[in-house]
């Protein structure tokens, strides 16, 4: 069985786009647990539920983490997740092909014990991150890998546009730091695949997703003023938050170098947004 967990907030039609997607990609039995965060519930309320999809609210605002935390919960309580089953982390601002699924599906049949993300465009097909590799940590240097030429490219933190594994990986990985709230989720989910657990995370060359950015939160592209800035390191819906980087670092590398890597990403991320704005 392949599981496909995905949060959603109000964005109905986005959801319904990406489940049209991924019906005409997977040939196989698979389930689309979609977790409606919103208060109203308008994707409960408006997305038929049948054999292929199930739509699940939640009690309380539970953010992006606390969605995906839920589904991993159903999928290993409820569900109870075989070894053999495979499990995506999806958002649904994205929308994927079948060749690319197939591409995917394919290379983890060959080695269970790892994780894989496609490459991810944008609408004017501009290649755009999906993960990235650790080069130093203070400073806080890093890489994203795009137009590679190798056929799968190792990273260290990957995103969870269309996140792939087996079930034995997620139940050995287990749920994402429930501290992070809304960004960070998928640096935790994949940094501790690595370093508790020696399980890699991968871009595939030959596989791609599409992403529609049009809403998104505060992140440095559409950030447009000092003031903007200046809120975006305290806002819960931006990933430059300095509370949240530090509590994503300090599970791994401990306070005082945690410390240091959210100040020099901060410091970056200020350059940045004078480098864009001059």
């Amino acid at each position: 069985m392949i599981y496909i967990i995905v949060p959603t907030f109000a964005r109905v039609e986005e959801t319904k786009k990406f489940l049209h997607s991924i019906q005409q990609s997977i040939q196989k039995d698979y389930l689309a647990l979609i977790i409606d965060d919103h208060p109203e519930k308008h994707t409960y309320k408006s997305i038929h539920q049948n054999s292929n999809i199930k739509v699940m609210t939640s009690d309380k605002e539970i953010w992006w983490v606390g969605s995906i935390n839920l589904g991993i919960k159903l999928l290993l309580n409820e569900y109870s997740l075989k070894d053999e089953d495979t499990v995506v982390f999806a958002n649904n601002d994205i929308q994927i092909d079948k060749s690319s699924f197939n591409i995917l599906f394919n290379e983890l049949k060959k080695d269970r014990n790892q994780i894989l993300h496609p490459r991810t465009f944008d609408q004017n097909n501009y290649e755009v991150s999906s993960g990235a590799k650790i080069i130093t940590l203070f400073p806080y240097i890093t890489k994203h890998p795009i137009n590679f030429l190798k056929r799968k490219k190792l990273i260290d933190m990957g995103t969870a546009r269309f996140l792939m594994m087996s079930g034995t990986v997620l139940k050995q990985v287990g749920s994402i730091n429930s501290k992070l709230i809304q960004y960070g989720g998928d640096n935790d989910f994949t940094l501790s695949a690595k370093k508790f657990h020696k399980i890699n995370t991968y871009i595939l060359r030959d596989a791609s997703c599409k992403l529609d950015d049009t809403f998104t939160g505060m992140k440095n592209h559409n950030i447009q003023n000092i003031k903007e800035l200046y809120n975006s390191f305290f806002s819960i819906k931006s990933p430059n938050n300095f509370n949240y980087r530090y509590k994503l670092f300090s599970k791994f590398f401990g306070r005082v170098l945690a410390s240091l890597i959210t100040l020099s990403m901060s410091f970056n991320t200020v350059i940045k947004f004078f480098i864009r704005n001059k």
